[in-house]
């Protein structure tokens, strides 16, 4: 499996839907868009089929430099990752691996395309590259970094004034592109919300905009600073339930799971109820080690927090709960 190079926009990319994109490329597709400055600006989205702010937002503003008759202020090439999952608007396809956790290696076809896409991109200087995500649960807009650089500081906070930084999952395409430039994720909220396409159109023309991305820290009280330490994995074959109501499931989940998002938690936080005492969740710190004895303990058929975290990206998407992860513990942490 590999990716395509286009040179010039297809006809119709610019007013077609995600769910519609089969119609103009024919897979994993890279689009050069020539501007008035280079290096290139590098842009990655639909990586999750069912994420499209990414896109719109980016076809946004390209309708509007059209619609003026003028050329970008930087060149763009804008990577479209899974176009067979945007039209069924599923976050990766039954039998595909997830295409925003391929980027460290494999044996599929799917890491191979990374590999080259990689390697194209490390050969190319880059200006800065973004990944842009859309979260299944309520969360602010954020950003997120996986090296502590003033640069990726700096880009990120250009975005919003909430930075995670997180070292695994180690197979995301931001981690690998932070390897050779400066590169960041930016999680955009919920889909199809017309906030999320004007907040990311707007950053995408400031970054397009900058000459040059400042290489000094900022104030370390802004922005404010999440280190990701752990997350939470729940056994892919459970029987997930929402609210303390009888059922035949393994595990239920608080109604109000995804109000904790950002929110510090305190200590004896109830997070749910274990039915299936056979289940164990798994809490995952970031050397990959189970440290779920630290996190979490079972009382009463209650799954309660051990310690204070704040928790991000906690989602009642029960797809992606089994797919990917509950969520994610954090702390605070201070630049400098």
């Amino acid at each position: 499996m590999d990716f395509y190079i286009l040179d010039e926009l297809p006809e119709g990319m610019l007013e077609a839907g995600t769910e519609n994109l089969h119609e103009i490329l024919d897979g994993p597709t890279l689009l050069r868009i020539p501007g008035k400055k280079e290096p290139a600006l590098f842009v990655s989205t639909l990586l999750h089929g069912d994420e499209p702010t990414g896109f719109l937002a980016t076809q946004k503003l390209l309708n509007e430099y059209r619609a003026r008759k003028e050329a970008l202020p930087r060149t763009l090439w804008l990577f479209l990752g899974n176009i067979p999952a945007a039209r069924e608007n599923q976050r990766h396809l039954p039998g595909q691996p997830d295409f925003n956790r391929i980027w460290n290696g494999g044996s599929r076809p799917e890491h191979r395309l990374a590999e080259n896409l990689t390697a194209l991109l490390r050969s190319s200087e880059l200006f800065a590259a973004i990944d842009i995500h859309n979260t299944s649960g309520r969360n602010p807009h954020y950003a997120c970094v996986n090296k502590l650089d003033p640069a990726i500081i700096n880009l990120g906070k250009l975005f919003s004034s909430m930075i995670v930084y997180f070292t695994r999952p180690e197979e995301v395409i931001s981690r690998a592109l932070s390897e050779f430039c400066t590169a960041i994720t930016i999680e955009s909220g919920l889909a199809h919300d017309p906030y999320g396409v004007e907040h990311v159109s707007n950053f995408l023309r400031q970054c397009l905009n900058l000459d040059r991305i400042p290489d000094t820290l900022p104030n370390p009280e802004e922005p404010e600073v999440y280190h990701s330490i752990a997350r939470i994995e729940v056994p892919e074959t459970s029987r997930i339930g929402f609210g303390d109501t009888p059922g035949e499931t393994d595990f239920n989940f608080v109604e109000n799971l995804e109000s904790m998002n950002f929110i510090e938690q305190a200590e004896n936080t109830l997070l749910g109820w274990r039915r299936n005492p056979q289940m164990h969740l798994a809490v995952v710190n970031e050397q990959g080690q189970d440290v779920s004895e630290s996190f979490i303990h079972y009382k009463n058929g209650e799954i309660r927090l051990l310690r204070c975290v704040v928790p991000s990206m906690f989602t009642t998407h029960t797809i992606n709960i089994l797919d990917d992860c509950l969520g994610y513990l954090m702390q605070r942490y201070t630049l400098g």
